[in-house]
């Protein structure tokens, strides 16, 4: 959608580098395709222009105008949208949602929790930290290892990274082997767990991730 937008800035010569069309400017707006327009003021609204026709939208409460990366129509959520100084609107909240849209942890605040809220529409959804091993961070939006929040990795894991193992050939930051699918690797005393791809195993001794045969689902030899 960038591409399209960059089309109608040399299409118009009101639009240029810098510039945002004034409310009170009518928008020429081509007869055929589809464009979008930023709002000079507000971040949460935007001009779409539709086969010739322009009309005035309105992005949902907890997402801004972007021309890339939408989750709605042309709406991103906030966090993801560089305003530039314009007007962004107050959050309207329902339980469980702080705003309409977006990611947001639980309302018991646990700060280790493998469990967070996406709420669309002011309904949140309980949503889990995928793979297993990564716990919800609010501040990113996402998932990510344990130990990096505060957490004991070994209460979620199940693992216990043995003490100044030097005489592990993966020493400062040894590894383990966890299950077929997945290995630990461990990072200042704390496991983090590396899972495989869909058509990967553990190869014991190398303890690294092994393409399989797509005939016979084998790890390769070398």
């Amino acid at each position: 959608m960038k591409l399209l937008v960059l089309v109608l800035y040399a299409v118009v010569p009101l639009l240029t580098s810098g510039q945002y069309p004034r409310a009170d400017e009518p928008l020429h707006c081509p007869p055929e395709g589809l464009y979008t327009f930023p709002h000079h003021k507000a971040c949460d609204q935007y001009y779409l222009c539709r086969n010739g026709t322009v009309t005035h939208e309105f992005c949902p409460n907890g997402l801004l105008y972007s021309d890339h990366g939408a989750v709605y129509e042309f709406c991103a959520h906030q966090w993801n949208v560089d305003c530039k100084g314009k007007i962004v609107p107050h959050p309207i909240s329902t339980p469980g949602c702080p705003w309409q849209f977006g990611f947001f942890a639980e309302d018991d605040r646990q700060q280790c929790n493998i469990y967070y809220s996406e709420c669309v529409w002011g309904v949140p959804e309980r949503k889990e930290c995928h793979p297993p091993g990564l716990l919800y961070d609010d501040r990113i939006k996402g998932c990510q290892w344990p130990d990096q929040l505060g957490c004991k990795s070994e209460n979620i894991i199940g693992f216990k990274c043995p003490p100044e193992d030097t005489h592990n050939k993966y020493w400062p930051y040894p590894r383990y082997y966890y299950n077929n699918h997945a290995i630990v690797t461990c990072v200042h005393g704390q496991p983090r767990l590396i899972h495989c791809g869909p058509d990967e195993v553990v190869e014991q001794d190398a303890l690294t991730c092994q393409a399989l045969y797509k005939e016979d689902k084998e790890p390769h030899k070398k």
